[in-house]
């Protein structure tokens, strides 16, 4: 997913190239004979052979004879266990001739000046199932493999997974959903199950494609003439952000405009329709450049409430596990003697050398940036109960044609764990969790009273949909907005699912009229409210006197976002010592992992929320958060749990005669409509850093000690 220019890859990796002995010679494919391939015996008994007899990267392009490896592998592949294996293209699926790539022309199919030349690449469709029992009722699973086609660790991959579970299915073989090697940060003890792969392929159907023909093709060798692979499709879209994601857009592209995606995103809702409208799994395979991990698998961005965040983080744990027990363990050692030995590690190591094999995190956090558009994220919150973003380290841009065999096994045996442990998990992730509950402890409530965002308002779509004012897209095409209708106050109301006392809601008048079901809370929570919401009866004295007497009488206020300007009301701290600022995404530098409020975070737990699905813009000037001068805030008896910035308090608690005050700069903004965000907004989208703070922050009782850790999640765990 990471685009690095070829002149920026460092002398390390340079060196790290050149450390690998080239593999025997042998063709990537072999089909006995079919379509002209060569005997199964020359790749060590299989069709898509594995890394260490492999002499290069499956080719999309026929050879001079006519033997297409990709295409006529699957097709034996498919004919060898027919019961197993089934292959289609989208323009058979659809018999529509416009389902292809855009081709050599550079012309998409559907041209209206019908310039196109009928080039188009055609998208093969993997299915493995058990093709004997029917698919009403199976859980379906969806993989997109390269799709940037400079990243072939996925495909590569993808293949000889697919391979495997044809074999495992006919001759004999398991599946699991983790290993019980790591200690999780859900809250609940995992159990791990391990299943014969015939009786999973009777319950689940597993769809593997990768979506850029033309990207991967212009790079064959058997291509004359041959030059690099591309990231993009022959227009250079990078179809990765292409998909139609709820929130901003980015006001330069047209969503869906190409045929690869316009198609295949048919495809995929297809395949979610079959299951009523969600899959199982859905997940989109990366390569990186360099990394301090193997693999980073990368959470989605997306409305998750507190049950969709622990069953996304159960499955990157389960998916790391399996990673850390399979990656070959010996290139660690290779490369740091490459590289200087026990004295030295490259000129970057923190940058160039990965130091653990799988790591999980938010796309921002792993990668330094974020964007719209994203396979990943359009499978796991529109079209998946879970799923994922993988990128796997050093296959991008490099090493390009060259085949090394340990880094390949690398990338081989890290998608086959991706694929495996996602379909043995979908067995299981609904039962995980379905006991889970959120425990306050005392009884919660929230501030009523922000109007919902919606495009039928006075505002309207805030700005019109489609590049530029007009709402007329590149392709000079009208751009629809779809109906919306959020608020904030959302996450209260999903997460009243979860909890034994659900959130009560209050408004302002309740406050500042010391109501009985006000006084009675234990917790308050006020979402972005930079003023007093308005309410009848209700004055702004009134108001703040009566929070601080409830505060000093016991209670838990709980400050979000704009909220935190509520000090300054309450004479907490001067006016001046509150700021809104604007960040590339809210985030909070945790300088205190002992405090109750990230109970239950990792180390490198950082970004709070994604406010693209908001409508936010992405940039160092987009995201809004709101801080506390940090000598105000502890003169004031506050203590400092995070940072954003220097001297800025972001996550805090502060004692108030015998209650608290804790504040959390980040993590329910309200939606905006100042960007295009033609396909709707989210009401909220909390990362799980975000989310445990929140619920952290909630758990309280009147009658318990102020500080006491919440009964939500283990003790952080050792960095990753």
């Amino acid at each position: 997913m990471r685009y690095v220019k070829p002149l920026a890859v460092t002398a390390t990796i340079a060196v790290m190239l050149g450390l690998f002995a080239p593999a025997a010679s042998a063709t990537p494919v072999c089909t006995d004979g079919y379509m002209g391939g060569p005997p199964l015996a020359v790749c060590g008994g299989r069709i898509f052979p594995e890394s260490e007899i492999t002499r290069g990267y499956v080719q999309f392009t026929p050879d001079p004879a006519g033997f297409a490896e990709y295409q006529h592998g699957i097709e034996y592949l498919a004919e060898l266990y027919p019961r197993w294996v089934s292959v289609t293209t989208l323009r058979e699926h659809y018999n529509n001739r416009d389902a292809v790539s855009a081709g050599e022309d550079q012309v998409r199919p559907y041209d209206e000046e019908d310039r196109d030349l009928g080039d188009g690449l055609d998208i093969f469709i993997i299915k493995i199932t058990d093709h004997n029992v029917p698919d009403k009722n199976k859980k379906p699973l969806f993989f997109s493999l390269s799709v940037h086609g400079n990243e072939r660790g996925g495909l590569e991959g993808g293949l000889r997974t697919a391979e495997d579970l044809a074999m495992a299915a006919e001759n004999g073989g398991t599946i699991s959903d983790g290993i019980d090697n790591y200690e999780t940060t859900t809250g609940t003890k995992p159990k791990f199950h391990e299943y014969e792969v015939k009786d999973v392929l009777k319950k689940e159907v597993v769809y593997l494609t990768s979506f850029n023909p033309d990207g991967w093709a212009v790079g064959d060798t058997n291509k004359v003439p041959t030059a690099p692979y591309e990231r993009g499709n022959s227009l250079g879209t990078d179809l990765n952000r292409q998909m139609p994601t709820v929130g901003r857009i980015n006001e330069g592209r047209n969503p869906l405009q190409e045929s690869e995606m316009k198609f295949g995103t048919m495809f995929m809702k297809e395949v979610a329709d079959t299951a009523g409208g969600l899959m199982a799994y859905g997940a989109d395979v990366h390569g990186e450049l360099t990394s301090n991990a193997y693999v980073d698998i990368m959470y989605p961005a997306g409305e998750f409430d507190s049950l969709d965040h622990r069953t996304l983080m159960a499955i990157a744990e389960r998916t790391k596990s399996n990673i850390d027990a399979t990656l070959f363990e010996g290139i660690q050692d290779q490369i740091e003697e490459a590289t200087g030995g026990d004295s030295g590690e490259g000129p970057d190591p923190s940058n160039s050398i990965p130091t653990k094999p799988a790591h999980w995190a938010t796309v921002w956090d792993t990668l330094g940036y974020t964007d719209t558009g994203f396979i990943g994220d359009y499978l796991a919150t529109d079209l998946a109960v879970t799923g994922m973003d993988y990128e796997i380290f050093l296959n991008h841009t490099v090493p390009d044609k060259t085949w090394n065999t340990y880094l390949q096994e690398n990338h081989i045996n890290a998608t086959r764990q991706i694929i495996k442990t996602a379909m043995a998990y979908a067995l299981f992730q609904k039962k995980e969790f379905k006991d889970f509950e959120l425990n306050t402890r005392g009884r919660a409530g929230y501030l009523a009273g922000s109007k919902p965002v919606t495009d039928r308002d006075g505002n309207g779509a805030g700005t019109l949909p489609g590049p530029g004012q007009d709402g007329i897209g590149e392709d000079g095409k009208k751009v629809r907005q779809r109906h919306y209708k959020v608020t904030n106050l959302n996450w209260f109301k999903d997460t009243n699912r979860m909890m034994a006392k659900p959130f009560r809601a209050v408004r302002s008048n309740d406050v500042a009229g010391k109501t009985r079901g006000f006084k009675s809370l234990h917790t308050l929570v006020l979402a972005d409210y930079k003023k007093m919401p308005k309410s009848a009866g209700a004055s702004k004295r009134a108001y703040f006197k009566s929070l601080k007497k409830w505060v000093n009488g016991g209670g838990n206020l709980v400050l979000t976002d704009r909220s935190l300007h509520t000090l300054t009301g309450m004479g907490i701290v001067d006016k001046a010592a509150v700021q809104d600022i604007q960040v590339y995404q809210p985030y909070s530098d945790i300088q205190d992992f002992e405090h109750p409020m990230v109970e239950g975070l990792r180390p490198n737990a950082r970004q709070l929320v994604e406010t693209a699905p908001l409508g936010y813009c992405i940039g160092n000037t987009c995201s809004p958060m709101t801080v506390v001068d940090e000598t105000a805030f502890t003169d004031a008896s506050g203590h400092v749990v995070g940072t954003t910035g220097d001297g800025l308090v972001s996550v805090g608690e502060l004692a108030l005669g015998k209650g608290l005050i804790r504040v959390v700069g980040g993590a329910l903004p309200t939606p905006t409509e100042v960007n295009d965000h033609r396909y709707g907004l989210r009401s909220y989208a909390p990362t799980y850093t975000g989310l445990y703070i929140m619920e952290n922050s909630i758990t309280y009782s009147r009658s318990g000690a102020k500080t006491a850790t919440p009964d939500l999640a283990p003790s952080p765990q050792p960095r990753f």
